[in-house]
C-alpha cells in the first residue's frame, strides 16, 4: 500500500497532484497576471527542459472547491521557499523544501477557490536558512511532493504516534492529538481497530477546543517486525466523524555497548547512501523509481539506507516498512560553519526541521534512528550548544530511537559522547592514501578511536567510495574508472566487516547525483560519480562486488 498521504475512511481527502498553471516571476512576493505555462505537481520546474538549471522565483496556479466545512490543504514538500495564497490572500508560508506543512480554512466559506503557491530556489540565508549553493547536491526547486485537500468534520484528529511497548506481546501506546470546532459536541467516541478488530471504544469530553489523549491496546495476533520478516499492522482511530490509518511494525532497536540491537538481536547495518535525484524527475521521484530504488537496493543485498542529506518522501518510507530495509532519517544539512551553529535562525531552522520530520516519520518501523548536522564543524567547541539543542530535541521527540551525525572531523571531533552511535565519513583511497596503504589508514583510525576512548559504542562507517565514470574502463584501472572503484570497495568492507566495533557500513552511494555548479571543477560531468549505479540506475563494476560482500557482512 503505497500511500499519497496518512489514510482515512471517513475524511474526505482530495488528490491535487496533476499539471498545474505555471508562470516565472520577478521576485517571490508577485502573483502574475498571466500563468502561460504548464507544470506537473509534484514536480522540479529545473528539471523541466524549458527551465533546466533556472534558480529564482515563479508560481503555481490550480483551483478547489470546498463546502461549508473547514478545509486543510497539505502540502508534503515545497523547495526550498513556498507562499500559499487562497483566493489571493496570503494563508501560509513555509522554508525547508522536505518537510510537511498544512493551513487550514475556515469553515463557512464554500465553493470555487484559487491556489496559488509562490516557490523559490534561490539560495536566501534570511529565508531558507537550511540551503546554500555550495552544497554537493544540486538542490532542485518546485513543489516537490504532493498536495491535497482534506475535509475536516467538526472534531477532528491532527496527529497519532503509535509507540510499541513490546514488541513480543503486542503491546501499544497510542498519542492522540486532536481539534474542534467551537461549537462542535463537547463529547464524542473514540474506537481503536488493530488489523480490523476493534480493541478500544470509550467516550472522549473534549470541552477545549484541542487537546490529546493516551490509548493503550494491544495488537490481537502479534507478528513482529524484521528486515526478513516485515510484518505490519494496521492501526484505525476513530473519533467521531473523523479517523486516521496508520501502518505499524512491531520491533524494538537501542544500543547495547558496540552493537545495534534489532528485537534484543545484533543487526549488521550493510547499506548505502541515497539522495533523492533524477535527471528528469530531480527531487520528485515518482513511485515507479521508488519501487525500482528499493528493487535495486535489495538485488544489492543492503538491509540499510541511509537519506542523504534531507528528510526522505514518506512514501519511500512506506516502501521501505514494506520491504524490511532500515532507514537513517536525516536533518537537512551538509557541511554546516561554526556562523552557522552560533546563529539563532540556523539553528531554529534545524529544529523546525526536526519537529516536521519526526512528525512526518515517526510511525515507520524502518525508521531505526534519527541524524543531524552531516559533516558539520563538529571539531569546534563552539559549536557544542548547537549539536546539545538538536540531539536533545530528537530524543525529546522520539526516546525509542538513537541519534547520530555524521562527522568527517574523525580524531578531533569534540561531540561524540552526545550520539548514541559513532557515525564517520571517510575517503582513503581516494583523498587520501592509496589502494596499497588504505587498510594501514585504517587501522590507524581505529586505534585513535580506542586511545580516545571512542570504542565503546557502536560505529557506522557513514561514508566511504571512489568516483567512477559509468563505463570508463582503462588499462591502468586508474582513478575514475569501474575497475579502481571495484578495487577500493572490496579492499574496504573486506576490512570493515572484519573489525568488531563497526556495525555498519553506508557507502558513498547509491546512484550519481548532480552536484552544484560551485562544486563542478572537482566533480567530472558535473556529477557526484560515485554511485554503484549511474543516474539512469545502469549498474557500475562495483555493483556485483558489492552484493556479493554485503550477502556475508548480513550473516556476520
Amino acid at each position: 500500500m503505497l500511500r499519497l498521504f496518512a489514510d482515512h475512511e471517513r475524511r474526505l481527502v482530495q488528490d491535487l497532484c496533476g499539471i498545474w498553471d505555471f508562470a516565472l516571476t520577478p521576485d517571490r512576493q508577485t502573483v502574475p497576471d498571466e500563468f502561460p505555462e504548464r507544470m506537473p505537481v509534484p514536480g522540479c520546474y529545473d528539471a523541466m527542459p524549458a527551465h533546466l538549471d533556472y534558480r529564482g522565483p515563479a508560481a503555481y496556479r490550480t483551483w478547489f472547491e470546498t463546502d461549508a466545512r473547514r478545509h486543510r490543504l497539505v502540502f508534503e514538500g515545497v523547495s526550498h521557499i513556498a507562499r500559499v495564497l487562497v483566493d489571493g490572500q496570503p494563508v501560509a508560508w513555509h522554508s525547508g523544501a522536505f518537510t510537511s506543512f498544512h493551513v487550514d480554512l475556515p469553515a463557512g466559506i464554500p465553493g470555487r477557490h484559487e491556489l496559488v503557491v509562490l516557490v523559490d530556489n534561490s539560495f536566501d540565508a534570511e529565508a531558507s536558512p537550511l540551503h546554500y549553493s555550495y552544497f554537493d547536491w544540486y538542490t532542485y526547486g518546485g513543489i516537490i511532493r504532493p498536495v491535497a485537500l482534506h475535509r475536516l468534520p467538526p472534531v477532528w484528529i491532527e496527529q497519532m504516534t503509535v509507540q510499541t511497548q513490546d514488541w513480543r506481546a503486542g503491546g501499544l501506546n497510542l498519542h492522540i492529538a486532536w481539534s474542534r470546532e467551537a461549537d462542535a459536541p463537547t463529547e464524542v467516541e473514540v474506537v481503536v481497530l488493530v488489523d480490523g478488530e476493534i480493541v478500544v471504544k470509550e467516550p472522549l469530553a473534549c470541552p477545549e477546543v484541542a487537546g490529546s489523549l493516551e490509548i493503550p491496546a494491544i495488537v490481537p495476533d502479534p507478528k513482529p517486525w524484521s528486515p526478513a520478516e516485515p510484518n505490519l499492522h494496521t492501526v484505525q482511530v476513530r473519533l467521531g466523524e473523523d479517523d486516521l490509518i496508520e501502518r505499524i511494525g512491531l520491533r524494538d532497536v537501542r544500543v547495547e555497548g558496540t552493537q545495534i540491537l534489532l528485537n534484543d538481536e545484533p543487526i549488521y547495518l550493510a547499506g548505502v547512501n541515497r539522495h533523492e535525484a533524477h535527471p528528469q524527475f530531480g527531487h520528485s521521484l515518482p513511485p515507479e523509481l521508488m519501487l525500482a530504488d528499493i528493487q535495486w537496493l535489495k538485488k544489492l543485498n543492503c538491509n540499510f539506507v541511509r537519506g542523504s542529506h534531507y528528510p526522505q518522501d514518506v512514501r519511500f518510507l512506506d516502501l521501505c516498512d514494506e520491504q524490511g530495509l532500515l532507514v537513517w532519517q536525516e536533518a537537512t544539512s551538509w557541511q554546516a560553519r561554526p556562523d552557522h551553529l552560533s546563529d539563532p535562525a540556523f539553528v531554529a531552522a534545524q529544529l523546525q526541521c526536526i519537529d516536521e520530520m519526526v512528525a512526518q516519520s515517526i510511525n515507520h518501523p524502518s525508521v531505526i534512528m534519527w541524524g543531524i548536522l552531516n559533516e558539520a564543524a563538529s571539531d569546534d567547541p563552539t559549536t557544542r550548544p548547537a549539536y546539545e539543542r538538536l540531539l536533545g530535541r530528537l530524543r525529546e521527540l522520539d526516546p525509542s530511537r538513537p541519534v547520530t551525525y555524521a562527522s568527517h572531523r574523525h580524531l578531533t571531533d569534540q561531540h561524540f559522547d552526545l550520539a548514541d552511535i559513532i557515525s564517520l565519513n571517510i575517503y582513503p583511497g581516494w583523498y587520501f592514501a592509496n589502494l596499497e596503504t588504505m587498510t594501514d589508514w585504517l587501522d590507524n583510525l581505529m586505534q585513535g578511536l580506542k586511545e580516545r576512548g571512542w570504542d565503546k559504542k557502536p560505529l557506522i562507517f557513514s561514508e566511504f567510495g571512489a568516483g567512477a565514470i559509468y563505463g570508463w574502463h582503462d588499462a591502468r584501472n586508474g582513478k575514475w574508472s569501474e575497475p579502481y572503484q571495484a578495487k577500493l570497495l572490496d579492499i574496504a568492507l573486506n576490512w570493515m566487516i572484519a573489525q568488531p566495533q563497526v556495525a555498519g557500513t553506508a557507502i558513498w552511494q547509491f546512484c550519481d547525483c548532480l552536484s552544484s555548479p560551485e562544486r563542478a571543477t572537482g566533480r567530472p560531468r558535473e556529477f557526484n560519480n560515485k554511485g554503484l549505479l549511474d543516474e539512469y540506475r545502469r549498474p557500475k563494476l562495483a555493483f556485483d562486488v558489492v552484493r556479493e560482500i554485503y550477502a556475508r557482512a548480513i550473516k556476520r
